[in-house]
């Protein structure tokens, strides 16, 4: 049975959700994998006949690929190269945390009869550091993680209540801190940098003897700019949209905006680009090419690198050989 497969951390959830698909909801093909499995002298769990697949077999398959589906999801959506932002990673674990949770306090028809086992190992595991809790409690204490979450349009703060409630006012804080220093640096360097005319304008302002009474204080000053930010902060709702863009963003103060989030979401640089790179390049430079030059090298990696970019199948030209055909 072939399958296409995104990642290989997938596969085992793949072929089996795969193998209920195809086969086990077509009596038609189980009946004919079951007749091989006989004709290859198998026998069932108790080896009292010749092995097939049955309908405990078939929920227990069912209850598996319900088990894995949300690890299977979380999964694709942490490997993405396509809006791979840090504040990705908390909501999306918190989904599959969530997900394994209904599923263990399922009752009655909704109830796994054999895969609990399986939801407990996920969720907790004692004595190792196995199971979510063991693994990830700490990251929903991660200031930076917190931060890049709240920061991101398709998360924000409305999703603290599932994600870290108990975080929620201090990363409202420390948002609102944060622009406030970003605003006021801003702010400065653009007051130094204004020109000689502008510097003039403000000395005929200055020259008025009534002017002082009319400025407004520093501490006002900042109680309004504290304000606003709040009431942006409050105001601002999640995006839905997978592309992130400009506009998701408040209105009011919206480059001070991207620039904290592109301070917290900018991910850890991964080599895993990098590895696919040297593997396809193992793939081009086979015994029977040892005599490329490093220009045609350098272009047949290219090529296969970005042969998804061009959205159209090619098929394997007539006269090339087997070792070769991968290369189409």
């Amino acid at each position: 049975m072939l399958l296409t497969l995104p990642n290989r951390w997938n596969s085992l959830y793949d072929a089996c959700s795969m193998l209920l698909q195809r086969v086990m909801d077509d009596d038609a093909r189980l009946e004919a994998v079951n007749e091989v499995l006989r004709n290859e002298g198998g026998t069932n769990r108790n080896r009292t006949s010749y092995y097939g697949f049955d309908d405990q077999d078939k929920q227990v398959l069912q209850e598996y690929c319900k088990v894995m589906k949300p690890l299977a999801n979380c999964l694709d959506r942490l490997q993405t190269e396509e809006n791979a932002y840090l504040g990705v990673l908390l909501p999306t674990l918190t989904l599959m945390r969530v997900a394994l949770e209904r599923m263990e306090e399922a009752r009655g028809d909704q109830a796994l009869t054999y895969a609990k086992p399986l939801v407990r190992a996920l969720l907790r595991q004692e004595g190792n550091k196995g199971g979510f809790n063991n693994r990830f409690s700490a990251m929903f204490k991660d200031l930076d993680l917190l931060m890049a979450s709240a920061l991101h349009p398709n998360y924000g703060m409305t999703t603290f209540n599932s994600v870290a409630p108990n975080m929620k006012e201090e990363i409202f804080q420390r948002i609102v801190k944060e622009m406030k220093a970003l605003i006021r640096q801003e702010t400065e360097e653009r007051d130094n940098s204004q020109d000689m005319e502008a510097m003039e304008e403000h000395e005929e302002v200055s020259a008025d003897p009534f002017a002082e009474l009319c400025d407004t204080t520093q501490a006002d000053q900042e109680d309004d700019l504290e304000e606003d930010i709040k009431k942006e902060l409050l105001a601002w709702k999640r995006s839905k949209e997978a592309t992130l863009k400009k506009s998701h963003f408040p209105a009011k103060y919206r480059d001070q905006w991207v620039t904290l989030f592109i301070k917290y979401n900018t991910g850890i640089p991964s080599s895993a680009a990098v590895e696919r790179l040297f593997s396809t390049a193992g793939d081009v430079l086979r015994p029977k090419r040892a005599c490329l030059s490093e220009d045609n090298f350098e272009y047949l990696v290219f090529l296969k690198g970005n042969l998804h970019l061009l959205k159209q199948k090619f098929k394997v030209p007539r006269g090339v050989d087997e070792e070769d055909e991968e290369m189409f």
